[in-house]
């Protein structure tokens, strides 16, 4: 894999420098993170399905479509799919446990976007292979749904935000995402939106 990564480093064109050397470095240390998470899967008895896997599922008013990183299946036949970070951040495992995008995941396993594959989900994870992964190799997890207290919550969660979405009023609410926000200074809920 890290020979891949070389001899199409110069297909994306930087200028030669220690900045594309620093980058290139970087990208064999996720390579390697991932080459690490192969060999520590196949050992947890995680057999890969695929990779870059279409989905598209329906729930209610809402579709479900794009593609997964890599899909798993553990021994009993269970499916997870884990979606590979690159950044140099991430989640803490309070946030891990209602995570938006794994719950999607699993509720998009769950009502058959792998149907040929099985329908049980094994619960999902992301898999830090930049910088947030540090030395070692990063599987953060998130528990099946069948064994949250609310095993639901995913479904609603999609659905609802599909209900919204579609609705004739949207109500705005606070959340991180405000930050970065690029309506902000029109937002109701934003003190600069307010005079609007």
């Amino acid at each position: 894999m890290r020979a891949e990564v070389e001899v199409r480093w110069g297909r994306l064109g930087l200028p030669a420098g220690w900045l594309s050397r620093r980058q290139l470095f970087e990208a064999q240390s996720m390579v390697a993170r991932l080459a690490r998470y192969f060999e520590e899967s196949a050992v947890g008895g995680w057999e890969r399905v695929g990779a870059e896997l279409d989905m598209e599922v329906e729930l209610g008013r809402a579709l479900l479509k794009g593609r997964v990183d890599r899909l798993e299946r553990d021994e009993g036949g269970a499916l997870r799919v884990v979606d590979l970070k690159t950044g140099s951040t991430k989640p803490s495992k309070g946030d891990l446990i209602r995570n938006a995008q794994l719950g999607a995941y699993q509720a998009a396993v769950e009502h058959g976007a792998f149907a040929e594959h099985g329908s049980v989900s094994a619960g999902a994870a992301l898999l830090q292979i930049g910088k947030a992964a540090g030395v070692r190799t990063t599987l953060q997890e998130q528990a099946q749904l069948s064994g949250d207290d609310d095993p639901g919550w995913a479904r609603t969660l999609v659905t609802d935000t599909a209900e919204g979405m579609a609705g004739r009023h949207f109500v705005a609410t606070v959340g991180k995402a405000c930050t970065f926000c690029a309506v902000r200074s029109s937002c109701p809920v934003q003190p600069a939106g307010r005079v609007i």
